[in-house]
């Protein structure tokens, strides 16, 4: 028979044996039940953005910006996925490069200053107002076709775009876009 003393010592380990199955299994529960979130359903991590498809999204924001301040230069960056409090996502350098037969400056957007009073988010060296183009989601539907979210900012104005690509013959390309949102 055990002591008075033991008694205890054994019940918690029991118990606390049990508790850590317990809590192990609900835990397996829950990651399994996190694994089958399908919210995306299909779109890519911001990492997989820099593709033919994602430069064809950019290229077409870039064909469609507005002529706003004309006669000041300006510089463009590239943000991929959502722009919030936590941050953003800049494209590498390597993917700006792929823009340079366009022969804009680009910039990293971590090195892009908000210049007061209005808070306008600007080139470093010159001070002047910025193009932040968004490629903020791209999901690709089938072999060859993809549906992307895109948009740009300049000062207080900004647009965003949904848009359907396509490859054909090894060439991605826009083929259909839908204003969704303009200030």
């Amino acid at each position: 028979m055990a002591s008075a003393g033991t008694l205890p010592s054994r019940v918690f380990h029991a118990m606390n044996g049990t508790m850590t199955r317990r809590n192990a299994l609900f835990a397996a529960l829950c990651l399994g039940i996190a694994a089958c979130d399908s919210s995306d359903s299909g779109k890519l991590p911001v990492s997989y953005f820099e593709n033919d498809a994602g430069e064809a999204a950019i290229r077409h924001v870039i064909a469609n910006l507005p002529d706003l301040n004309p006669g000041v230069a300006k510089s463009y960056s590239i943000v991929l996925g959502e722009i919030n409090r936590d941050g953003m996502t800049p494209a590498t350098d390597a993917f700006s490069a792929r823009f340079a037969d366009l022969k804009l400056k680009f910039i990293n957007a971590f090195k892009l200053k908000d210049v007061p009073p209005e808070h306008t988010i600007a080139d470093p060296d010159t001070h002047l107002a910025a193009f932040v183009l968004q490629l903020r989601s791209l999901q690709q539907t089938s072999a060859t076709t993809w549906l992307a979210e895109v948009g740009w900012s300049y000062k207080k104005e900004f647009a965003r775009f949904k848009l359907r690509l396509e490859t054909k013959d090894g060439k991605t390309s826009v083929v259909s876009a839908e204003k969704i949102e303009e200030k």
